[in-house]
């Protein structure tokens, strides 16, 4: 999808001349989401730049769809891109459905079509049309005005999505909202995204790729499982941190390992002493209890032995379920806070779709550390 082919940017001539990259060559393929990876003037804000010809290239070619963007019109090349930005930029004078619908009218798209677009575009990012497309970008908290950065960037439907650091200038907690929004949105669009951070975590978690650079130089790319598990050199590994393997959590998700079928599931109609029966035969510690496929909690021999009631009057509620993006690092946190290693697993309409536990999770765990390193060997061969 969008391929640069040892590009070159130099700034200034002669004496004062100043290497921004140096010979960069790699490919985003359709549909991944790749994250720019280094610290301040390392040059990824520079290639994203170039992408959209906002620079021009000094050596080199950037080709996407396998066309030359040297032999593209920039302004139409911009329009087929959205660009989403930290400072977010929205027109303060204008509406947020105004904001959303500038490039659809600068494409010539119908006022019925880019209504119809705003709508969509504020529901999937959460925010109510009936009561944000009227507003001022001033109304709105800092969260909230990101989100309509988002939308304006998808606002044309374009393939390509650029983002430079989007979620940077966001509160933590409001940051880690937004990007699994934006990890569920991308889940529907697909859309192929060049993504701008200097976060390791933010990379890790929002990445398929990621291309660290030091110095204009792109050091390594790959997954960030491979990155973490086998850093090319001492500038990665130290970039990536000496806790690496347990950055290996926020790559695991629960949809990765978690258990659909587990056997010690009985439903809440079922009585007590039928439960104990079941416990008893299948030699289990606990039965979790389903009614109209929600988990309602658990119960233990214990809890049923001398009761006659069926089991959903008598459970110990969980201290709350996960869902399958969750990762294995909130997981795991999760689990220590409340000393207790296993979770039950729900679906967006909190319907039971599983079990996840500790056992599951470091399994995984190992499992990764092993399939990259054999990776690594059969590169080598």
């Amino acid at each position: 999808m969008i391929t640069y082919d040892h590009v070159t940017k130099i700034f200034g001539e002669g004496a004062n001349a100043v290497t921004a990259l140096e010979d960069i060559t790699l490919t985003i393929e359709k549909g991944e989401t790749v994250v720019f990876l280094g610290p301040s003037g390392c040059g990824k804000t520079t290639i994203l730049r170039l992408t959209n010809r906002l620079e021009s290239i000094t050596r080199g070619n950037i080709f996407v769809n396998g066309k030359n963007i040297r032999e593209q019109d920039e302004v139409k090349l911009r329009q087929q891109m959205g660009y989403v930005i930290q400072d977010i930029g929205l027109f303060p004078n204008k509406t947020i459905a105004d904001n959303i619908g500038v490039v659809p009218r600068l494409l010539g798209w119908s006022k019925e079509r880019i209504t119809k677009r705003v709508d969509e575009l504020l529901t999937m990012c959460r925010l109510d049309p009936d009561v944000f497309r009227s507003r001022y970008p001033a109304e709105l908290s800092g969260g909230q005005q990101q989100r309509i950065g988002v939308a304006r960037g998808l606002a044309a439907d374009p393939e390509i999505l650029l983002m430079d650091e989007p979620f940077g200038a966001i509160d933590p907690i409001n940051r880690e909202q937004i990007q699994d929004e934006f990890l569920k949105l991308q889940e529907k669009l697909q859309k192929t995204i060049a993504f701008v951070s200097h976060d390791i975590h933010e990379a890790i978690k929002m990445g398929d790729k990621i291309a660290l650079f030091e110095q204009g130089r792109l050091v390594q790319y790959a997954s960030p499982a491979f990155m973490l598990t086998h850093p090319k050199n001492k500038y990665v590994a130290d970039f990536v941190g000496a806790d690496r393997a347990l950055k290996v959590l926020g790559i695991i998700f629960v949809r990765d390992v978690f258990n659909p079928c587990p056997e010690n599931i009985v439903q809440g109609l079922a009585t007590a002493k039928e439960t104990l029966a079941f416990i008893e035969k299948e030699d289990i510690n606990y039965a979790i209890v389903i009614d109209d496929d929600k988990p309602v909690g658990y119960v233990t021999p214990k809890i049923l032995k001398y009761e006659q009631s069926p089991v959903r009057d008598l459970v110990k509620a969980f201290p709350d379920h996960v869902r399958k993006r969750t990762s294995a690092r909130d997981v795991l946190s999760f689990m220590l806070m409340h000393d207790i290693l296993t979770l039950c697993v729900v679906d967006d309409n909190g319907n039971f779709a599983g079990t996840v536990s500790y056992n599951d999770i470091q399994k995984k765990i190992r499992e990764t550390y092993t399939g990259e390193m054999k990776k690594d060997k059969g590169d080598r061969l």
